[in-house]
């Protein structure tokens, strides 16, 4: 809302803080676009992402005068401001849809009014060249503001903007009671209340300049003059920003979650690749490499809790029907009987079976291991797998057990195999 003085002399001090801003916010939208632009479904956040970028370095006044005497155009940075701010609504107006998996209906809605934006900025681009402009007077809006020009213009560029924000809002409110969590819906209320804030400044915005164009008294003075409206786009910038956030903290937080989980099961997998080799696909790798690639992380912990389990089930075989009975036994005796806590011992009596020329019996005898449908609740149960191993009371259970079935004696045909035998 600041304007620039009819003798050309801007009424705003520079920031020195704005150049950081600005280069953090260049940063950060470059980085993501060229990670969402190979995707169509991201595509419309890199074009937002970019736009905004765009948008807010033309907002200042050197960067506008700049601008205006690299290009030759007075108040040509306004302008470019404008056609960025309105490829921002259409992008905008993209990524709800996406978000919300709008239909065939919705779509032609959102067709329609992309039209009606992209007809609204040639719009603006035909009514700027007549506008009154000049080189040593900037921002046209403030020293000719009672322009009949200058003010269609300007409720042309509002207009824009509430377009995109009454069919966003439309958009997203049907998805607010049936995203499919939590997050996700709390993620859409904030975005549908950045709707009605921006649509509050619209409003703002509008009656400010009717009544400054037309000469009528308006309300806000100074200091809410500038204040009030400001608040108003800077809460909807900040609302928009927290719902679309919020998602994108989900997915980064179970990238974090299956990176951790991928990580802390190297011990048990290192440790069932030595027992039973063989079952890794393709050659392992050092710490180091794992440490420093973080690509695929998803697809990288699916194989590395399969080749877990393949392991498992091999050694399965060398749990007898005596010492899995056994095992119980000591389940019953010193700790609560839990598929886990009986998957553990169970495991600890393989991995110590085969070196001490215990029977093995098949995999197809042995007890059924436990296993999960989803990746991150089986990774977690594979970590607390690789924890109760190597508690102390699954290391003395395992023990006892192996300590009964050596007393009795007896070795099959199948001990005597080497290897892993029929296993």
């Amino acid at each position: 809302m600041n304007c620039s003085e009819i003798l050309g002399v801007v009424d705003a001090q520079p920031d020195p803080v704005w150049p950081v801003i600005l280069t953090s916010l260049w940063l950060t939208a470059l980085l993501l676009a060229a990670r969402f632009s190979r995707s169509p479904r991201r595509r419309p956040a890199a074009l937002l992402l970019l736009s905004v970028s765009g948008a807010a370095t033309l907002s200042g006044y050197g960067m506008r005068r700049w601008f205006d005497g690299l290009t030759g155009v007075p108040d040509g940075a306004i302008l470019a401001g404008h056609l960025l701010g309105v490829a921002a609504v259409a992008a905008v107006l993209e990524l709800a849809a996406v978000l919300t998996g709008a239909g065939a209906p919705a779509r032609r809605k959102l067709r329609g009014s992309q039209l009606l934006l992209a007809v609204r900025a040639l719009a603006l681009v035909a009514l700027f060249v007549p506008v009154p402009r000049a080189p040593d007077h900037p921002d046209f809006g403030c020293w000719q503001g009672t322009s009949p020009l200058v003010i269609t213009y300007q409720l042309l560029y509002q207009a824009c903007l509430a377009t995109g924000l009454v069919l966003a809002g439309l958009l997203v409110r049907p998805r607010v009671r049936t995203a499919g969590t939590r997050l996700h819906r709390v993620a859409l209320r904030l975005v549908v209340a950045g709707c009605l804030t921006g649509l509050v400044y619209v409003a703002v915005r509008c009656w400010y300049l009717v009544t400054h164009g037309f000469g009528l008294p308006y309300p806000l003075m100074r200091p809410y003059l500038n204040t009030i409206p400001a608040l108003l786009l800077e809460g909807t910038l900040a609302l928009f920003g927290l719902g679309l956030l919020i998602p994108a903290a989900y997915r980064a937080t179970v990238f974090l979650r299956r990176l951790l989980h991928y990580h802390r099961l190297r011990p048990l997998w290192a440790l069932l690749d030595r027992a039973a080799p063989g079952h890794v696909l393709g050659p392992a790798r050092t710490p180091l490499a794992d440490l420093l690639d973080l690509r695929g992380i998803e697809r990288k912990l699916y194989r590395r809790t399969i080749e877990i389990r393949d392991a498992q089930w091999e050694l399965a075989g060398y749990v007898s029907p005596e010492l899995a009975e056994a095992a119980v036994a000591e389940l019953r005796t010193g700790r609560a009987d839990t598929h886990l806590a009986a998957e553990a011992l169970h495991l600890e009596l393989a991995l110590r079976a085969r070196p001490a020329g215990l029977p093995c019996t098949g995999p197809q005898e042995s007890p059924p291991w436990t296993g999960e449908a989803d990746l991150d609740t089986e990774a977690q149960a594979l970590l607390t797998l690789q924890r109760l191993r190597a508690d102390p009371w699954v290391q003395a259970a395992a023990g006892n057990v192996l300590a009964a079935a050596e007393g009795t004696g007896g070795r099959s045909p199948a001990a005597d195999t080497g290897g892993l035998g029929g296993c």
